[in-house]
């Protein structure tokens, strides 16, 4: 656990420790936009296999750890990422893990491809390269 290894607690972490009452008050401070995100996240998370929720959770960890900068600049690419078509979705995070198996010199290469330029368009170029370029990479 990541108390273990002196890692904070994740928002999981705090969550899963609250009351369903302590989470409902939780959820009515927040505009209705943000609630309903949170909500989804929630939802999503609850239908998570066990490997997938350790993943998610390492990924949390992780996160914790970067900078405010680095935090705020992943939250934005994540939003944009969110309102992208769910077809487009599947085909770029296939994407983004090759991208981030690879060496910063072949990521580099891969992103300015003739093959990669004419499979994104513009935005999801930009996408890809930022978001992989802030994320360390998968092991």
């Amino acid at each position: 656990p990541a108390a273990q290894r002196n890692i904070p607690p994740t928002i999981v972490d705090r969550w899963n420790r609250m009351s369903p009452e302590e989470q409902q008050k939780q959820l009515a401070k927040l505009p209705p936009e943000r609630r309903r995100r949170i909500e989804e996240q929630l939802k999503q998370y609850k239908n998570m296999t066990p490997a997938e929720r350790r993943q998610y959770r390492s990924q949390m960890e992780m996160f914790s750890q970067f900078p405010p900068a680095r935090q705020q600049q992943v939250n934005r690419l994540s939003r944009q990422f969110s309102q992208m078509p769910k077809d487009r979705q599947t085909m770029m995070t296939g994407e983004f893990d090759k991208l981030r198996g690879m060496p910063e010199a072949q990521r580099g290469a891969r992103i300015n491809s003739d093959e990669f330029r004419s499979k994104y368009n513009a935005d999801e170029q930009k996408f890809l390269s930022d978001m992989s370029g802030l994320l360390p990479p998968k092991k």
